[in-house]
Order: structure tokens, then C-alpha cells, then sequence
């Protein structure tokens, strides 16, 4: 395994190089992966990022501040760590809404518009020019629609895929279990990979409804 270090100092890389391979968790005790490395400061020697080998197979780098990383005796604990997908999620609820609206709205003015000639109070020169212009507006936002759906499948593949992984290492551990061979290590991600395995599944589902949502606004 290489450790990351970026420092000429030997004492802060002995000292921190026995994290290498200890459970990452959040603070309230969900075990989200391993230490796979850290990064040093070339001024002071101080850890400035840590390198986490997610419990999905993937590998990720976080500032240390950013993530409120506390090294422990035997595990390091992310203080403000949030799942990666749950603001994501947020957003795309707000677009699928706005861009939901903002069809609906445009709709129901072309409605409104075709009363309007039916009753003879507008001229159909004056239709034809507002409708143009609704029609054109209409296109962009069904584009951005389209675009969105694109987008949300995009995430649906890589969270298909973290899924996938997840499953696999589990079945692994699942094994040792088996076997005997689950170390107290093992057990903590165990429980950390059930944990991602139903938070990724509810994401999962969160996007599907969100495309769908979608899908009736644009075809």
C-alpha cells in the first residue's frame, strides 16, 4: 500500500502513518471506510487531507477542516461528514420543480391564449405572435428538461455501480464471517456497509421518482 505523505518529516509521518488501514466513521458511528493515505503540509507537517478508501471500492480525498477529521487511538472519526448524495438529491428536487412549474405555467398560458381567439378578443395576427414567442420558451425549458433527465441518469449508473461494489465487498466480509476470520475491524465496516447499501437504495429511489417526475413534463 503506498502512504501518501507530501512531508520531509519522518516523526509526524511515523506517528500518523499507523492509520493506514484503520476504520474512517462518522460521529455518530458509522464506519464509512479506511484510511488509505494522508497529505502533510510542506510548512508545518500537519495533516491538511485525508485519502479514504470508501467502503462502495471508491477512493476519495477530503480536507481535513472541511470534514472535522479527529485522529484517534485506533480509528479516525469525520465530525462534519454528510452523505455525499443527500444535498445533490435536494437540488435536483428544487430544478425538477421549478423547471415542473415553469412548463405547467407556460401551458396553461397557451390555453388561455387559444380562449382568448376562440372569444374573438384578440387578433389572430396577435395570437400567432404571443404563441411564437411561448412556443420558443416552451422548447428551452422542455431542452433543460431533457437535459435534467440526462443528468439524473448519469448519477442513477454511478450509484447502480457504488451499490454493486458495496455488495461485493459485503459478500466478502459475509465469507470471513462465515469462517470465523472477522476481525473487529471487519465487523465496523460490515455494519457501515449495510448502512450505505440502504442509504444509496433510498437515493436510488429518490432519483427514479425525480426522472419520472420528469419524463411527464417532457415527452
Amino acid at each position: 500500500m503506498i502512504f501518501k505523505f507530501f512531508s520531509s518529516s519522518k516523526s509526524q509521518e511515523k506517528r500518523l502513518k499507523k492509520y493506514v488501514g484503520k476504520p474512517v466513521m462518522t460521529s455518530d458511528g458509522k464506519v464509512i471506510g479506511t484510511v488509505d493515505g494522508i497529505k502533510l503540509s510542506r510548512k508545518d507537517s500537519k495533516p491538511i487531507a485525508i485519502i479514504i478508501r470508501m467502503s462502495d471500492g471508491s477512493t476519495k480525498e477530503f480536507n481535513i477542516n472541511d470534514v472535522g477529521a479527529v485522529f484517534d487511538n485506533d480509528k479516525v472519526v469525520l465530525q462534519k461528514f454528510g452523505n455525499e448524495y443527500s444535498n445533490l438529491v435536494s437540488t435536483l428536487r428544487n430544478e425538477v420543480v421549478s423547471i415542473r412549474e415553469r412548463l405547467r405555467d407556460i401551458m396553461e398560458k397557451l390555453n388561455k391564449l387559444s380562449d382568448l381567439l376562440l372569444q374573438g378578443s384578440i387578433k389572430e395576427d396577435l395570437y400567432r405572435d404571443i404563441r411564437e414567442r411561448l412556443e420558443k420558451e416552451r422548447v428551452k425549458w422542455i431542452r433543460q428538461c431533457n437535459d435534467k433527465v440526462n443528468a439524473i441518469n448519469d448519477i442513477l449508473a454511478e450509484v447502480d455501480k457504488k451499490i454493486g461494489d458495496a455488495e461485493k465487498r459485503k459478500s466478502e466480509l459475509m465469507i470471513k464471517q462465515v469462517v470465523g476470520d472477522l476481525g473487529d475491524d471487519d465487523k465496523r465496516e460490515l455494519a457501515g456497509l449495510d448502512e450505505l447499501i440502504n442509504q444509496l437504495r433510498t437515493v436510488r429511489a429518490e432519483l427514479l421518482s425525480l426522472r419520472m417526475e420528469l419524463e411527464k413534463e417532457c415527452y
